[in-house]
């Protein structure tokens, strides 16, 4: 009995408690009633390309997926030796590779042409000047073509140029929310949040798809590349007292 008494007793403290918070939540209408201002940030870094990169394809349509991979792969290994041989500092990785089946249409009617595997090898240099030379024997070793040749940053730099466009612009948020805060005869209180939009730059294509000729023209001629915009934006949200 006096266990079921002490039962009920909490049960019923429990209930006051759950009352009281409940008609203070409603009172606050469910907030804080904190005062805030929000205030955008944007920086533009601009940077010189330290490295280039070169795009090159592998291209090959078989009658079934086995014999398409299998010709594809003998032509990547070509190029990838071929270039490994170079005597250049460089960096190689895959890209893109995929295998799907190509039809023809021409008859008005769904025919299979075949499988198609396509595999894209970035070759990147610090050393402007060895473009031609990749290019050269990536072609001579069977590439079907080059994509694109990019005047880029590094990682290394992009994550160094990253941190400084992402803090000049929360350093440009806090003045704009500064001024904001004058205006109303305010001051600035604590950060309640921080969103980063975006953070991005776009590479210079010194040379973007067409013949291999054409890529071939571009790299033999001598070129400064355009400096590159590096562009942050961020969202930050202040208390004001």
């Amino acid at each position: 009995m006096e266990k079921n008494n002490w039962l009920i007793g909490v049960l019923v403290l429990a209930l006051v408690v759950i009352s009281i918070a409940f008609v203070y939540f409603n009172k606050s209408g469910g907030t804080t009633n904190q005062q805030t201002i929000t205030a955008s940030g944007t920086s533009t870094i601009t940077a010189v390309p330290d490295e280039a990169s070169v795009y090159v394809s592998i291209n090959t349509l078989e009658k079934t997926t086995e014999e398409s991979k299998n010709k594809n792969t003998a032509i990547s290994d070509a190029v990838l030796n071929a270039i490994k041989k170079l005597n250049i500092q460089k960096d190689i990785e895959t890209t893109n590779y995929n295998i799907y089946p190509e039809y023809d249409w021409s008859s008005g009617q769904q025919e299979l042409k075949g499988y198609r595997t396509t595999n894209t090898i970035k070759v990147s240099t610090k050393y402007f000047d060895d473009l031609g030379a990749i290019v050269d024997t990536a072609v001579k070793a069977g590439a079907t073509g080059v994509d694109s040749i990019n005047f880029e940053l590094s990682k290394d730099q992009q994550n160094k140029i990253k941190r400084e466009a992402l803090a000049n612009a929360t350093e440009d948020a806090k003045l704009k929310a500064e001024a904001i805060a004058n205006g109303l005869n305010a001051k600035l209180g604590k950060v309640i949040s921080v969103t980063e939009n975006s953070y991005n730059y776009i590479p210079y294509p010194l040379f973007r798809g067409g013949a291999v000729a054409d890529a071939e023209k571009a790299v033999s001629t001598s070129i400064e590349p355009q400096n590159l915009d590096i562009t942050a934006t961020v969202n930050v949200v202040y208390q004001i007292k």
